[in-house]
């Protein structure tokens, strides 16, 4: 959570630290956006062949390094071109983090512990988000500049990647190696059906999420104020986290609940572009925030339920999973963003609702573990 912290203080505090080096404006942050985007890319994409090779406590290790090393090169950078490399760096190891933690729940927790776990996971960014905005105000009043605030960020991360240096263990990466088979690579990932079923299948329900937040709120007929919809979101990503973890310990059966989240989610994002009641707008606005987290737990558990799935097996699905869903949601964004521009915002939040149906077309694709080879 603390690395977390560190990674959302960083996003927090990019336009104060620009101000330091007299740019603004959508075209430097938009830079900034697009350098993380590559960095999470390649660092997806290496994971995998980085865990097996440093195996899981110097991988783990690494990434725990990485994101708060950035933040510091970042908050101390003479200029905005260094400024970019730790944003890249701190991308790249919030890249690693992501891949790693399939693997870590499946060696750590028995099969009726992994629903709280990957929940927990799944909700942490918006906790991290919470503390991150509740402290940096403070932080920043009692050191005087933002990108010092940053650095205490990144002290504290260093510590906690001090501490796993200390107490963190490895653990053995079962591989096709044991079967007497050849090593699973990032070319078998990609032969995986699920590899590339998940991922096309998450990036519509990812994009209506940033959408929601971001340009929703700033519509000129968003009957709901920006602060107010971001606090129903997070409020709501709660509720929907201990839902999730109520359906996943319920049943075994993973894919009906993605038919029905998938479902409800386009239908409520349909409904609360096109009311303008503010009390109708709340509600709806807290609904979607909940249902769009009630699946996410039964969703990464599928790949991990797989029969005879083994770590260096999933590691390398979960880094092209990821890859793939940033680089999606990324064109998916621009797009909307285009659409934006050209042809206002309802046309922008429509495609965006159109675009979500990608879950549920997935989710009537989408097996069982137990029928997936």
């Amino acid at each position: 959570m603390c690395i977390r912290d560190s990674w959302i203080a960083g996003s927090t505090l990019t336009p104060n630290i620009l101000k330091a080096f007299n740019l603004e404006g959508a075209n430097s942050v938009s830079l900034i956006n697009n350098v993380v985007t590559i960095a999470k890319i390649l660092g997806n994409l290496v994971a995998a062949t980085i865990f097996a090779k440093l195996f899981p406590k110097k991988s783990i290790g690494l990434g725990a390094l990485l994101i708060p090393a950035g933040a510091l090169l970042a908050a101390l950078s003479p200029s905005f071109p260094i400024f970019l490399i730790g944003r890249f760096v701190m991308g790249f190891g919030g890249a690693l983090f992501v891949v790693y933690f399939s693997p870590v729940v499946v060696n750590y927790f028995d099969p009726d512990k992994r629903p709280v776990v990957n929940a927990l996971n799944n909700v942490s960014y918006n906790v991290g988000s919470i503390l991150a905005l509740l402290l940096v105000g403070p932080v920043i009043k009692l050191l005087s500049l933002g990108r010092y605030a940053l650095v205490a960020f990144s002290i504290v991360s260093f510590i906690i990647f001090a501490a796993w240096i200390l107490i963190g263990e490895d653990f053995m990466i079962t591989s096709s190696k044991e079967t007497g088979s050849k090593t699973f690579s990032l070319k078998d990932a990609l032969g995986e059906k699920i590899a590339i079923l998940m991922p096309c299948m998450y990036f519509g329900h990812l994009t209506l999420y940033m959408v929601m937040l971001n340009i929703f709120p700033n519509t000129n007929f968003s009957p709901i104020p920006a602060s107010k919809i971001s606090t129903l979101f997070t409020t709501g990503a709660l509720i929907g986290t201990l839902l999730s973890i109520m359906v996943a310990k319920r049943s075994t059966r993973r894919v009906p609940t993605l038919k029905i989240a998938g479902i409800l989610t386009t239908t409520i994002g349909f409904l609360l572009i096109h009311t303008e009641s503010l009390i109708l707008a709340s509600i709806l606005a807290l609904a979607l925030g909940t249902i769009m987290y009630v699946p996410l737990t039964n969703f990464v558990l599928i790949p991990q339920e797989i029969p005879g799935m083994f770590s260096e097996r999933l590691t390398q699905i979960m880094s092209v999973y990821w890859a793939l869903v940033y680089i999606l949601e990324t064109i998916a964004y621009q797009i909307i963003v285009n659409i934006q521009f050209k042809f206002g915002d309802k046309m922008a939040l429509t495609a965006t609702i159109i675009l979500s149906i990608s879950f549920i077309i997935g989710s009537f694709i989408m097996k069982e573990p137990a029928e997936i080879k």
